[in-house]
């Protein structure tokens, strides 16, 4: 079983950018999102 510091639910723009910044400093992250892309429609 896998340890995470966060467990981010939604990867919407404040999901991924709850998600990128721990894991640049390091942390253990997991994010998830039902969609088969991040940040919904923001590309």
């Amino acid at each position: 079983m896998a340890n995470y510091d966060y467990l981010i639910v939604g990867s919407g723009l404040f999901g991924a950018t709850f998600a990128y910044e721990p894991a640049r400093r390091g942390k253990h992250v997991k994010a998830m999102e039902k969609r088969a892309h991040i940040a919904c429609h923001l590309y």
